[in-house]
């Protein structure tokens, strides 16, 4: 399914990533965001992030994403909580930004680092990103446990165990300095919003057979070893100075 597809059934998510407007906050406690940071989202989604962070705490900040409906609908946000002074929207390839962004004090990559290859690219496009002392918060899948069916372990190539996340952070010369875990009820009430995305589609086509399979395909991942296997967590980094 090409990303257009995708988007269209994720886009009514009030967060692209099986996690709460709550735990966002709590992240962004940790991490220290305030009116002085300026916070580059890395694949931004729909703006809900910033949109949250720049309300609650009067930062400034910049979202990239390479899908345009995306870009839209986190500008279209944006005007509609007045936040149009802090917050913008730019579409691009965030591994690879044509105009790099400076003076970004809080990086965020939340459920995007396969944009980036995987866990290890992102935490180095975070720290790329990153003026001196920066902090930054990656939310990512982890495996709960290093016991994975290989079969299982095939379908989800760049998730890691926390244990290696940790190893990947010091490599790119970061500190952890918090956890924000998302619980299981979360991460059932994030797979069920997209499934009825699904099921809403197939109401009004049920001859897509491409919805039908995604959706088939997705239940089966994550009752067959998604939930027994698979957490969300955003860990919160802080760089060195």
């Amino acid at each position: 399914m090409d990303d257009v597809r995708l988007w269209e059934l994720q886009a009514d998510l009030t967060l692209m990533n099986p996690t709460t407007p709550d735990r966002v906050f709590s992240a962004a406690r940790i991490v220290g965001v305030s009116a002085e940071d300026f916070v580059l989202d890395l694949g931004c989604g729909n703006g809900t992030v910033l949109a949250l962070l720049a309300d609650a705490f009067g930062c400034r900040g910049l979202g990239i994403d390479c899908r345009p409906e995306a870009v839209l609908a986190g500008r279209a946000l944006a005007k509609s909580r007045g936040l149009e002074d802090r917050i913008a929207f730019r579409c691009g390839d965030a591994a690879d930004p044509a105009d790099p962004v400076s003076g970004v004090t809080v990086a965020l990559c939340l459920g995007s680092a396969s944009a980036f290859g995987g866990i290890e690219g992102a935490v180095g496009a975070l720290r790329a990103s990153l003026e001196a002392g920066g902090r930054a918060v990656l939310g990512e899948r982890y495996w709960r446990t290093e016991r994975v069916p290989p079969e299982f372990a095939r379908d989800f190539a760049d998730c890691v165990t926390e244990y290696e996340l940790l190893g990947i952070v010091r490599e790119h010369g970061f500190a952890l300095t918090g956890i924000v875990r998302s619980t299981e009820g979360e991460f059932d009430a994030y797979e069920s919003g997209i499934w009825a995305a699904c099921r809403e589609r197939l109401a009004h086509a049920p001859d897509d057979l491409e919805v039908r399979t995604y959706l088939e395909r997705l239940q089966d991942e994550y009752l067959g070893y998604g939930r027994e296997y698979v957490g969300w967590a955003m860990y919160i980094l802080s760089g060195p100075e």
